[in-house]
């Protein structure tokens, strides 16, 4: 380790020889001496000595704290002052130049010695501060944030990094003259409603209390920039705010980004949404069409077999179950949008699982193995038994289709999972999240084909398949199952190794109720009973005309609700029932039904739609239908729906019945 070198100033040159003498015996280096405070100041820029020991008066025109002052202005080296003289006005001038100590003549060497270590010690101390300073000065001054101190109580910036100027084209300088209120005028008038908040949350804030917040700000030049302002409180020793320190960062790139990515991401969605309706439009088209061909082609053969006196039976036959299966395709995308409210009921989870793989079984493809491990019983769910077959039916239809000759083993389990075994997999409905503490699982897994990445998003879109054109309701139907029920599906599937659906339903507290056998009580139907229809579409309406007609009824017809009110006044004693649409211009059909009880309290009154019963028979109705026809109907059953509620006199339904 080098020693310390050592500057002696002193105009006596018995006591500068003295000086050197004592410093050297302890262990210092003296490596200039001078009598004049103008040569000091020259030596120490040349030798640049560890301190300066100074006497205040010298020789020539400037004394010894001119001579500090100098050094510590153009060299920032210590200076300790050795003088005779105490008075008030030299410690003074010796206090303004910052000297590093005051000894009074004579002094002791021990006295010496330990000021001199003292001064060198501090001297380091603030060397380091001062590279450290210069550091941070450097990093504040380079980086892409501004830093700021504000003073909590003038409202006044104490420090402005010269950043801010590159970001905002305003100077440090010019921000600190703005008031507060002149400032806030600067940020936008959308965003200075939470910058106030923020501010003003801030002044009962914390020591360490840290906020942020995002606004827009007005540059120098006229436009808007996005701002991100973290900042911190800092308090006094009573925990009184005192400051704020932070930094500001130009976030208007980002902002751009987001607002691009955004934009981007809409039209990523409103394609994928065409991409969806285009397809489903299309297979929908594909569908509709098939069936209109084989209904339209067998109406055309039963018209010529009429003509060659041919029973048309066969013909007219097959037109029916192609509206059927067109039927069943609209009720399939009824079921995909959730629209399935309402009819639902404590049911055994295993029993209803059970009865549906029993029925399944004699469509299994051969080959393929369904290892089941359903329990006797339990849990209990509220469900529908018709749409639970459905969820089951698909998932095992999926999975054995997924399947080649090779790999046509698959498993399904039943059991009960609590919330935390849910495991976030890929979910659909995407914004499900378990609630309740424990779910009925119906697991159906598969070692078949797997789901590839780019598929995964699209296996609940209506008519998407990868495996055959026209084909892909299956798992839309169990997707709008699981909306109808609050419950959810997941899939975990890689490409070659087999897929995993997971259902979940919520398990309900209510015992599953013994169902009563009934047994058909038979009865004669009155003849010519007059039925009273009503229907605004004209071709419906006709048609309901010749199939009650055909039965041996008398029909009046109505095109409306205000239509049927009126007719009903005049026939009210004739008419036995009313058949009676549900979606009706001027009133509908819960409000024709409501008038025409007020007419004829109790009459009873068939409700029928194109959409599916589940969906209609739901919410608050002054009055209720004794029966739901779905559209379309066949002749067979708007007999039978008339005979049952007239010979057994029927009540109305409900939701709940």
């Amino acid at each position: 380790m080098s020693k310390a070198t050592i500057l002696i100033v002193e105009d006596e040159a018995i006591i500068s020889l003295d000086i050197a003498n004592k410093v050297q015996k302890m262990g210092y280096e003296v490596v200039g001496e001078t009598d004049t405070g103008e040569e000091a100041v020259d030596l120490v820029r040349r030798l640049r000595p560890s301190i300066v020991l100074m006497d205040i008066h010298l020789a020539g025109a400037m004394d010894g704290i001119a001579a500090a002052d100098a050094i510590r202005q153009e060299c920032h080296l210590p200076v300790l002052f050795l003088s005779a003289h105490s008075d008030k006005d030299a410690i003074q001038r010796a206090g303004q130049v910052e000297a590093f100590g005051y000894i009074l003549k004579p002094f002791e060497d021990r006295e010496l010695h330990t000021q001199i270590e003292i001064a060198l010690y501090k001297h380091a101390a603030e060397q380091r501060l001062r590279e450290s300073e210069s550091r941070l000065r450097e990093v504040l001054e380079n980086s892409l944030d501004a830093s700021y101190k504000r003073n909590l109580q003038t409202k006044s910036y104490d420090y402005l990094s010269p950043v801010f100027t590159r970001i905002s084209g305003y100077t440090p300088a010019e921000m600190m003259d703005l008031s507060f209120e002149n400032m806030k005028a600067l940020i936008h008038p959308d965003d200075r409603a939470e910058f106030e908040r923020v501010i003003s949350e801030s002044k009962f804030g914390t020591a360490g209390s840290a906020y942020h917040m995002e606004y827009r700000f007005r540059h120098k030049k006229g436009h808007y920039i996005w701002l991100h302002n973290q900042f911190t409180i800092l308090s006094d020793a009573c925990g009184q705010p005192l400051a704020s320190i932070g930094i500001v960062r130009d976030i208007t790139d980002r902002k751009r980004d987001e607002t691009e990515r955004a934009k981007l991401e809409a039209q990523n969605k409103q394609l994928q949404k065409a991409e969806s309706l285009g397809r489903m439009a299309g297979a929908i088209a594909h569908h509709f069409n098939n069936q209109f061909h084989v209904v339209m082609g067998n109406l055309e053969m039963a018209i010529n077999a009429l003509r060659l006196g041919v029973n048309p039976t066969e013909n007219i036959t097959s037109a029916i179950q192609a509206t059927q299966k067109a039927a069943e395709v609209s009720s399939l995308m009824l079921t995909y949008l959730g629209q399935i409210p309402g009819q639902r009921e404590p049911m055994d989870f295993s029993e209803a699982c059970q009865r549906s793989l029993n029925l399944l079984q004699a469509r299994v493809p051969k080959g393929t193995l369904i290892k089941a491990d359903i329990p006797s019983s339990g849990p209990v769910i509220r469900g529908n038994a018709g749409q639970i077959h459905h969820v089951v039916s698909n998932l095992l239809t999926n999975a054995w289709e997924s399947a080649d000759e090779h790999r046509r083993a698959i498993r399904m389990v039943v059991r009960t999972v609590s919330q935390a075994d849910i495991l976030p997999l890929k979910c659909f409905p995407i914004d499900w999240q378990p609630r309740d503490a424990a779910y009925a699982c119906l697991e159906v897994a598969d070692a078949g084909c797997g789901i590839s990445e780019k598929d995964m998003e699209k296996i609940c879109d209506p008519f998407f398949s990868t495996k055959f054109t026209g084909r892909g309701l299956g798992l839309p139907v169990v997707l709008g199952i699981m909306r109808a029920h609050q419950g959810a599906v997941t899939v975990e599937s890689e490409p070659e190794r087999g897929s995993i659906f997971r259902i979940f339903f919520p398990i309900s507290r209510d015992e599953v109720p013994r169902r009563p056998v009934k047994s058909a009580q038979p009865g004669v139907r009155k003849a010519g009973s007059t039925v009273l229809v009503v229907d605004d579409e004209a071709m419906v309406r006709k048609m309901a005309v010749i199939m009650l007609t055909r039965l041996g009824f008398r029909v009046l017809e109505a095109s409306d609700g205000p239509d049927a009110i009126e007719v009903f006044r005049r026939h009210h004693d004739e008419i036995c029932c009313v058949v009676c649409d549900l979606n009706m211009p001027l009133m509908d059909g819960w409000e024709t039904i409501a008038c025409l009880r007020k007419i004829l309290p109790g009459i009873p009154v068939i409700l029928s739609s194109g959409y599916d019963k589940e969906q209609v028979m739901v919410g608050d109705h002054a009055e209720w239908p004794q029966a739901f026809l779905g559209k379309p109907y066949r002749f067979q059953e708007l007999g039978e729906t008339i005979d049952q509620f007239l010979m057994d006199k029927k009540e109305c339904i409900t939701p709940d019945t």
